[in-house]
């Protein structure tokens, strides 16, 4: 398990404001928390993502008259804070000269990210052009590079679900 130094200060459990959106959290937990796995692919990485984004939010006014804007800002947070504890994580593997593969057939985390925010989370193309910092041509290039990449090193009993997943 991949983790990364460095403290993480949660704010203050007193504060309304980081009550409020720890319900939010609380009530949507096991998809967020899948959504979490889905990026980063290691439990340890899940706490950590759901600790940053809980300090994050905790700073974020709530207006929790409207809850549909306050889950899409929670989830929008949570989806960023796995990318930086992502990128933080292979910075640290960087430095320390290890690297530890994430699972989808050992794909780097750009393309694997493409294609779990597009197929699996169904993100719109603009959303994860936003959240990776590409072109929305880019995202399109990496899911089909990813989807290439699992149709021919997949047992031939899985290529159906790669182009059912493709097609789609």
């Amino acid at each position: 398990m991949a983790t990364t130094s460095g403290a993480i200060t949660l704010p203050s459990p007193a504060s309304p404001q980081s009550a409020t959106w720890c319900l939010l959290l609380l009530e949507h937990l096991e998809e967020f928390a899948k959504l979490v796995w889905y990026l980063v692919a290691d439990g340890g990485l899940v706490g950590e993502t759901f600790s940053r984004t809980m300090v994050q939010l905790g700073a974020t006014p709530l207006d929790a008259s409207n809850p549909q804007p306050a889950y899409d800002h929670a989830r929008e947070v949570l989806i960023s804070q796995a990318i930086g504890v992502l990128a933080s994580v292979r910075k640290e593997e960087a430095e320390n000269g290890i690297f530890m593969s994430t699972g989808l057939g050992g794909l780097p985390d750009l393309p694997r990210l493409a294609f779990m925010l597009r197929l699996v989370v169904h993100s719109s193309e603009m959303e994860v052009a936003s959240l990776l910092g590409v072109s929305p041509m880019n995202v399109r290039e990496l899911v089909r590079d990813v989807v290439d990449h699992l149709c021919t090193n997949v047992p031939f009993s899985l290529l159906t679900v790669c182009q059912d997943a493709w097609a789609s």
